[in-house]
Order: structure tokens, then C-alpha cells, then sequence
């Protein structure tokens, strides 16, 4: 007898990817995965200095605007104001006050400008506009919280990072502009430029101070604060004449001065203020993490003196 044993029929091979192919897709998809996530990583890192210098002119641009609107106010209200009901003020209300210190010394009457210089203004009006003359001053200070040397060629130790702190007292009766009261309220930091210009004309840059410190990654102020030397060298504060001129500065007004007077016939007088400050990123938590450097941002802020007009 004959036996057939039948066999089950195997199914055809499945066609599958070989070990190369899946190597080879691995290979592309890490590639892929990398440039997308360098890409996110690099969008982070410029998202986070584009916002670093937007916090930096915020900053700043507040600063700068409170100076302008002091300086708007500056000499208001004069002595011509209130002498008809303040006694001790003469009618005869010259912009130079030591011809008249009564007026000067008058709680009620604002001196107007009574110094200025590359590092230092002072004055007074009534610059909350509530009827009560205060007395300003901005002061340029350097790392160590001293005043900046204001004259051309001072030999100083000093260094930047500098900060420019801002005063306003009430004036007190009795005692002159430059005598007056002050105590330090707001503060703009990491300033870095402190110039003192030199020569004849007063030539806008020089003469600043030395930029000191390490970043945060540990580089010395000698590999890194060189890239930024230029900023350091430009005044924090210029004075210019009606026609545009710079003044030489420093100018201590309250001994008497021309430049206070706006007449037709003046030959140059004290028109308008600039403030320029060159801010430097904080060391920390404003270094660019891609370039590893601290953005500078510079503000401008000019301000027209519309009170130190003298009548003929």
C-alpha cells in the first residue's frame, strides 16, 4: 500500500529592510534631529540678546526721559515771578544770581542751571510741577561709588562700570543752589562711558575711565573689555551754545556767568543739554551665551534750557 503524506505549504518570504538600510536611516534622522534642534538652540540664544538689549533701552530710555523733563522745568519759577511777593527780591532779576543772592537763596525762586560739566550737572526748578522748587543733581560715579573726576587730564585709578545717580531735594530757604542738600534716590548701572574732553575747541571725545572686571566666564577685562574700549570714551554730558557750538566745560555758573543770559546779543550761551549714556549688559544675566559678550546699548537724550531766556 502506498502512502502519501502531504506537507504544509510554506507561505512566500516577506520582503523586510536590511541591517545597512536601517543604519543608514538612523544616520539621516540624527542628522535631521540635529540641525533642528541646533536651529531651536540658536533662535533661543538670539531671543534671549534681542531681549537682553531691549531691557537694556527700557532701562535706560527711562532714564533718559526723566532727565529731559528735569531739565525742561530748570529755572521755573524765576525770580521775576515772584518778586512782586517775595521780600528781599529785586525787581531787577539778571540770569547771573550772585548780582542777586536773595533770589538765589529764596526757597521760592529756582536758580535755573547752576553747574555743569562732563560728569556733573546740578539746577533747580519745579520739575513735579506741584509749586515747590527742588534742587537736581546727576552724578556720573565710577565702580568704587566715587564722583568721576570733571576736568581733562585728572590723573585717576578709577574705574567703569560707572553709575549715574540722580538727586531731587526740596530747596531749603536760606542757603545757596551749590550749599543745598542732597541724598541720592535712582541710580542707572553699568555705565561705561566717562570722556572728560580736552584741547582747544573742546574736542567730544577722550578721557575716559578704564574698564575694569571679568565676565562671567571667567575671561580677564584685558582679552574681553577691549572690544568695547570705544564706548568709554564719550561725555556723559556735553552743553551747547544757540548756534549749535559745544561749550567748554566745567562751568560753575553760580559765580556768575554770561552763559546763562539768552539775548539776542549774546555772543554764546548755555541752549541745551545732551546726556548720552553707553550701557554695558550685567555680567551675569546678560551675557550673549552664543557670542559670549556683553551687549552695549547707547541712548541719546537731548534737552532744550527754555527758561534761562533774559528779557533787554
Amino acid at each position: 500500500m502506498n502512502m502519501k503524506i502531504s506537507g504544509r505549504t510554506l507561505p512566500p518570504s516577506q520582503a523586510g529592510f536590511s541591517l545597512l538600510e536601517l543604519v543608514i536611516v538612523c544616520a539621516i534622522m540624527t542628522i535631521v534631529m540635529v540641525a533642528v534642534f541646533n536651529g531651536i538652540d540658536l533662535a533661543t540664544q538670539r531671543s534671549q540678546a534681542e531681549q537682553v538689549k531691549v531691557d537694556l533701552t527700557q532701562e535706560g530710555r527711562e532714564f533718559v526721559d526723566e532727565f529731559e523733563r528735569d531739565l525742561h522745568q530748570a529755572g521755573y519759577p524765576n525770580c521775576r515771578m515772584v518778586a512782586t511777593v517775595v521780600a528781599g527780591v529785586s525787581s531787577n532779576c539778571p540770569a547771573d544770581y550772585s548780582i542777586n543772592p536773595n533770589a538765589a537763596k529764596n526757597s521760592l525762586v529756582a536758580a535755573g542751571l547752576v553747574y555743569v560739566s562732563n560728569t556733573q550737572i546740578v539746577f533747580e526748578g519745579d520739575v513735579d510741577g506741584n509749586g515747590v522748587v527742588d534742587t537736581i543733581r546727576y552724578q556720573l560715579l565710577d565702580s568704587a561709588g566715587n564722583p568721576v573726576p570733571d576736568t581733562a587730564g585728572t590723573l585717576s585709578t578709577a574705574t567703569c562700570p560707572c553709575s549715574i545717580q540722580r538727586s531731587q531735594q526740596v530747596k531749603v530757604n536760606g542757603y545757596l543752589p551749590l550749599a543745598q542738600p542732597f541724598a541720592w534716590s535712582q541710580e542707572l548701572q553699568n555705565v561705561v562711558n566717562s570722556g572728560v574732553p580736552g584741547g582747544t575747541p573742546p574736542l567730544p571725545y577722550g578721557g575716559g575711565l578704564s574698564i575694569a572686571g571679568n565676565t562671567a566666564w571667567g575671561a580677564t577685562n584685558t582679552s574681553y573689555y577691549a572690544a568695547i574700549s570705544s564706548f568709554k570714551d564719550y561725555p556723559v554730558f556735553q552743553a551747547y551754545d544757540q548756534f549749535g557750538g559745544i561749550i567748554s566745560m566745567p562751568q560753575d555758573l553760580s559765580t556768575g556767568s554770561t552763559l546763562l543770559t539768552c539775548t539776542s546779543s549774546s555772543i554764546s550761551c548755555v541752549k541745551s543739554i545732551r546726556l548720552t549714556i553707553n550701557l554695558l549688559a550685567n555680567g551675569i544675566t546678560g551675557v550673549d551665551s552664543k557670542t559670549n559678550v556683553r551687549p552695549v546699548t547707547t541712548l541719546v537724550g537731548d534737552a532744550r534750557l527754555v527758561n534761562n531766556v533774559a528779557t533787554n
